[in-house]
């Protein structure tokens, strides 16, 4: 008897619910293409107590018909196939429709992990970088976000020589 009334009450209640169901298209996706992401120099900016600090040089386009305000970078920026470093920046800038901006993000580096890119670029002469991560930014759709993946090559005889994948 229970059983029943229990496949009655779940029958019934599946009944209604086709009938509470929205009619009409399925709501417009929002208009957003991802942010083109091109990494242009990693740099030493300081040496501390317990390790030092880099700079990841990147460059942001804005493919959009409205501005990016205040993209969060996320990172992990790696040499070769060893992690060096990964973090998070909230940049104070708006990237307008259909421009781009240079964005320095600053990441902490331990020795350890500083001297293996060291010892890499003195036996090999260059350090194969590559950063991975997210770009979220203010739209006038909500916070939106996308994700990158950036390689480069920095020879000590030169900067970043960038290769786009």
């Amino acid at each position: 008897m229970r059983s029943r009334m229990l496949l009655a009450a779940t029958l019934g209640l599946a009944a209604c619910g086709g009938h509470n169901a929205p009619s009409g298209p399925p709501p417009a996706p929002v208009p957003f293409s991802r942010p083109v992401v091109a990494l242009r120099d990693v740099k030493m900016d300081g040496v501390g107590v317990v390790g030092g600090s880099v700079l990841i040089v990147m460059r942001i386009y804005n493919p959009n018909d409205y501005g990016l305000e205040q993209p969060r970078v996320t990172y992990h920026l790696y040499v070769d196939d060893s992690k060096l470093t990964d973090g998070m920046y909230d940049a104070d800038i708006t990237i307008g429709p259909r421009d781009s901006a240079f964005v320095e993000v600053p990441a902490a580096v331990s020795y350890a992990k500083a001297g293996l890119a060291g010892r890499r670029l003195v036996n090999m002469g260059t350090i194969n970088w590559r950063v991975v991560g997210n770009i979220y930014s203010d739209t006038p759709y909500g916070r939106l976000g996308a994700p990158y993946d950036r390689v480069g090559r920095f020879s000590s005889v030169g900067s970043v020589k960038k290769r786009l994948q």
